[in-house]
C-alpha cells in the first residue's frame, strides 16, 4: 500500500472526525452508568461489551488515514494499561478531546507551538498535583487491595 501524505486542513479534519469517533464510542462505555458497545466481527455475532479498551481496539476504520489516527490513539491507551494496569478508557477519552480541543484553537488562529507547549505545562501542573496527593501504603495496605 502507498504511502499516506497529508497536511494542513485534511489532516484536522481527519483528526476531527476520529477524535470525535473515539469519544462518542470509548466514552459511552466510561463510569459505572456507561453503556455498553457493539463490535461487529469478521466471524460470527458482534461482541456486545462495557470495557473501553475492546472498543478502542475495535474500531477500524476504512479509510486508512483514519486508521492511523485511531492506532495512535490506542497506542497511547496501551502504554497507559502498561504502566500502571489501568485508565485506558478514560485515557482514549481524554487523548480524543485534547485531539479536538487543540483543532479548536488552530482553526481559531493559536499558533500549534504555543499550544503544544500549553498542553505540556499543563501536564506539568497535574502531574505535580497528583503527586501531591499521593501517599505511601504498607504492603498489608497493598495486600488488603489485592483480596478486593
Amino acid at each position: 500500500m502507498a504511502n499516506i501524505v497529508v497536511s494542513g486542513e485534511q489532516l484536522q479534519e481527519a483528526f476531527r472526525e476520529v477524535a470525535a469517533m473515539v469519544d462518542s464510542t470509548v466514552g459511552a462505555t466510561a463510569g459505572p452508568r456507561g453503556n455498553t458497545v457493539g463490535i461487529s466481527k469478521p466471524y460470527g455475532g458482534p461482541e456486545v461489551t462495557k470495557d473501553g479498551y475492546k472498543v478502542m481496539k475495535g474500531i477500524k476504520p476504512e479509510k486508512p488515514l483514519h486508521s492511523a489516527i485511531v492506532s495512535t490513539i490506542a497506542q497511547s491507551a496501551s502504554q497507559c494499561n502498561d504502566k500502571v494496569g489501568d485508565g485506558t478508557t478514560t485515557c482514549s477519552i481524554l487523548t480524543s478531546n485534547m485531539i479536538m480541543e487543540a483543532s479548536k484553537s488552530i482553526a481559531a488562529g493559536n499558533d500549534r507551538i504555543c499550544i503544544k507547549n500549553g498542553i505540556q505545562k499543563a501536564k506539568d501542573v497535574i502531574l505535580k498535583e497528583i503527586t501531591s496527593m499521593s501517599r505511601t501504603i504498607s504492603l498489608e495496605k497493598m495486600d488488603e487491595v489485592a483480596q478486593v
